[in-house]
């Protein structure tokens, strides 16, 4: 009798979980999707709400189509510019026809609103050095185009932190963490050789940019930080100006300056420098220290002020500080070409690069 009544408990017991089981509210469909969105917050603070995945960018402008090229290409839902001719024989050709948006603000704007409304980005980026307005900047331009809008910083210092940023951006870091990293062990080495260097072994460089070499960029702008971060004197003592194009400067100045090394923008300007008698009483002429910027696809020193000066600090430390440096900067270029620009060069396109 008791063994029934204890079988009888067990069963009331059974039944009662049971049913509470099946009454209990089971999850809704909503509640178990994925969410359609996330929160990103920008390298200005901002809170911005981005789709989930993101499969489609649009750059802002030439830097930011520069650098989402190097960490992201497939992502790219047009381009700003169209890429030069230069760019273009080492850059992929499925690229190179993509649709234009323009530059999406500043002085040089030219956005085109259909051909972003017809592309539909999943987001907007901008990428470059912050402005005091850059919230506000970026808040009105999402508001204009009814589109997710981002800021994401690089500086020469901040190129690591920027491609972290990318990557926490699309969801994917296996690519951005390796440019990331690249970028930090250059500026460490920059770094560390600069602080070992004496004053007086510090050596002084002179920019010669424009059709006649006589624009250069001066200390402490944005454009000739390269020099300054190899350890390298600028000889260009101005007054700094904004425009890439520099600050236009007679020869007399320059004779003044009397630097220890010319790097030259073109070709041209290499062999004016070299083959003119104006040029000839310096002592960089006399002393066989002038030098061509590797300018494809992207200048080494700064058209645009961009992750292309990673190698720029490479190609300028070597010719400055070899021993300080000990790069060999052929394997270094191809090491950074397949990299950035996703592009293998062997050692015989790498010389032509240098100028070798």
């Amino acid at each position: 009798m008791k063994l029934k009544k204890l079988f009888a408990a067990v069963l009331i017991l059974a039944l009662a979980f049971s049913a509470a089981a099946c009454g209990a509210a089971k999850p809704s469909k909503e509640e178990t999707a994925e969410p359609d969105t996330r929160i990103f917050v920008d390298s200005a603070g901002r809170e911005v709400e981005i789709p989930a995945e993101i499969d489609a960018i649009a750059p802002s402008g030439p830097l930011a189509q520069l650098v989402l090229y190097t960490a992201c290409p497939d992502r790219l839902s047009g381009i700003a510019v169209a890429f030069s001719d230069q760019a273009k024989a080492l850059i992929d050709e499925k690229y190179w026809g993509m649709t234009q948006f323009g530059q999406f603000y500043g002085k040089n704007a030219s956005l085109n609103m259909e051909a972003l409304i017809a592309a539909a980005p999943d987001v907007i980026v901008d990428i470059g050095e912050a402005k005091d307005t850059i919230a506000q900047d970026m808040d009105g331009l999402q508001q204009q185009l009814n589109m997710p809008v981002v800021f994401i910083e690089a500086t020469l210092d901040t190129m690591d932190e920027a491609y972290e940023k990318i990557g926490e951006l699309i969801g994917d870091t296996e690519e951005t963490d390796q440019l990331a990293q690249y970028c930090k062990e250059v500026s460490e080495k920059a770094a560390k050789v600069s602080a070992s260097l004496a004053e007086e072994d510090r050596l002084r460089i002179y920019e010669a940019l424009g059709d006649a070499g006589l624009n250069t960029n001066a200390r402490g702008s944005f454009h000739a930080e390269v020099i300054e971060t190899v350890g390298g004197i600028n000889a260009a003592d101005l007054e700094v100006v904004a425009s890439g194009a520099g600050s236009e400067v007679s020869m007399e100045q320059v004779i003044g300056w009397n630097p220890d090394v010319i790097i030259a923008e073109s070709e041209e300007v290499y062999q004016m420098i070299l083959s003119d008698k104006a040029w000839s009483v310096l002592d960089a002429v006399k002393n066989g220290r002038v030098y061509k910027i590797p300018t494809s696809p992207y200048s080494a020193m700064a058209n645009p002020p961009s992750v292309n000066r990673i190698f720029g600090i490479l190609w300028l430390g070597d010719i400055l500080y070899p021993d300080q440096y000990g790069v060999d900067i052929s394997a270094e270029m191809q090491k950074f070409y397949k990299l950035f620009y996703h592009v293998d060069i062997d050692g015989a396109k790498a010389a032509e690069l240098l100028g070798e």
